[in-house]
């Protein structure tokens, strides 16, 4: 729901809208109205955005259907800055986010109805609207609109992914993530709408895991005489042995860093209480990559209701370092079953086609309670090739948290 209308004190400028590269959520991005519904009794509208919807108020600015807006998505965290107009009322509006104060789209109920994101006109971003209006004299009206619907806006309008805090701060590393290890992440359902429930895709066969709300937990072992080692950054003098042996070297990463094994690391205590680094060495591929989530009592707020100090490593997924490409999720949940590894909860495998007809069946679908017993917080579906991946939110799940 919009804070407030007001436009921008600092409009932006520059020849083009500069787009973010390629990522698994476009956090700022045009979208086209599809629908426009009324909440009965009431000044608000319902703006539905591809499959997303956006709860604001009925007046000015009027919004008609098929009109383009700029659509900011839940968990994006706007910056308090000249650039923008005032969206917040008051200060308890505000949050403060690797040391920047500003404002945390999150999901809120209306009456009934659920809001996901922020929505305003074009015409208030004219550097983006103009930049549109010069393809279009390029390429055509078609591309030039096509292009602009595919885009992310987010670092442009230095709009960062909003996560707690006590995940991002920064620990002991070597630096970041080896390059050849792709880091974790799924589209929305809502954001791959018409792709996924396509006539190919619906009859592909996909493995549904439960989404579980922790944070990206990578551990790799890459063998010493591989090619790879050789674009590793050096270890310290001082690292354990725990970091190579030898015949390989290991690792064990969040989203940005490649982490020293300290004894005050969470990443590491976990991953060898998990038993995946003892294990590693038997796996039959030299080089590869585990990925999963770190869950547990100080992540994310413990939604999954944790005791307290216990953590986990749950695997989803496992990455063919010399191959470039992940491997048949049933392989994965057979090596974790051989070793003794937790993998997540896995719901099944069937075709889109047969597990729903459209998104909102998708969505009553993830309704109810994990295998945690808590409320679930949606589904993750797999391809058995590995190649594609898309997570389903369960809206009480997102009431619930606020997330």
């Amino acid at each position: 729901m919009d804070p407030k209308e007001k436009p921008p004190a600092t409009q932006m400028s520059g020849p083009s809208p500069a787009q973010d590269p390629p990522t698994h959520r476009k956090l700022v991005s045009v979208r086209q109205i599809s629908k426009i519904e009324r909440v009965s009794g009431t000044g608000y509208v319902v703006l539905h955005l591809d499959g997303w919807q956006v709860v604001t108020p009925r007046r000015r600015p009027m919004y008609e259907v098929a009109d383009l807006v700029l659509f900011f998505e839940i968990d994006s965290f706007i910056p308090k800055t000249e650039r923008f107009w005032e969206l917040f009322t008051t200060p308890d509006n505000t949050e403060v986010f690797r040391g920047k104060e500003g404002y945390r789209v999150k999901s809120v109920r209306y009456m009934t109805h659920l809001s996901q994101g922020l929505v305003y006109p074009l015409c208030q971003f004219p550097a983006i609207g103009n930049a549109y209006r010069t393809r279009m004299l390029a390429v055509g009206e078609a591309a030039a609109r096509e292009e602009l619907l595919s885009q992310s806006f987010a670092r442009r309008l230095g709009v960062e992914k909003w996560e707690f805090t006590e995940t991002v701060e920064t620990l002991p590393n070597i630096g970041l993530p080896p390059a050849f290890i792709p880091l974790p992440g799924w589209w929305r359902i809502q954001d791959v709408e018409q792709t996924i429930f396509s006539r190919a895709r619906r009859r592909k066969t996909w493995q549904i895991t439960e989404k579980l709300d922790g944070v990206t937990m990578i551990v790799y072992k890459i063998a010493n005489a591989s090619k790879w080692a050789d674009s590793l950054p050096a270890l310290p003098s001082d690292s354990p042995p725990t970091m190579q042996d030898e015949h390989n070297r290991y690792g064990v990463c969040s989203r940005r860093e490649d982490l020293i094994d300290r004894d005050d690391s969470l990443y590491w205590q976990t991953a060898k209480e998990s038993g995946v680094l003892s294990k590693l060495p038997e796996f039959d591929l030299p080089n590869i990559a585990v990925q999963g989530e770190l869950c547990g009592s100080s992540i994310e707020g413990n939604t999954m209701h944790y005791p307290e100090g216990k953590h986990e490593f749950i695997v989803f997924g496992m990455w063919d370092i010399d191959a470039a490409e992940y491997l048949d999720p049933r392989r994965v949940v057979k090596l974790c079953e051989r070793f003794g590894i937790k993998h997540v909860p896995v719901v099944g495998y069937t075709s889109l086609g047969k597990y729903a007809r459209d998104v909102q069946e998708l969505l009553g679908k993830t309704e109810g309670r994990g295998q945690f017993g808590g409320v679930r917080e949606g589904f993750v579906f797999n391809s058995m090739d590995g190649a594609e991946r898309f997570k389903v939110i369960s809206n009480s799940w997102l009431s619930l948290t606020g997330k």
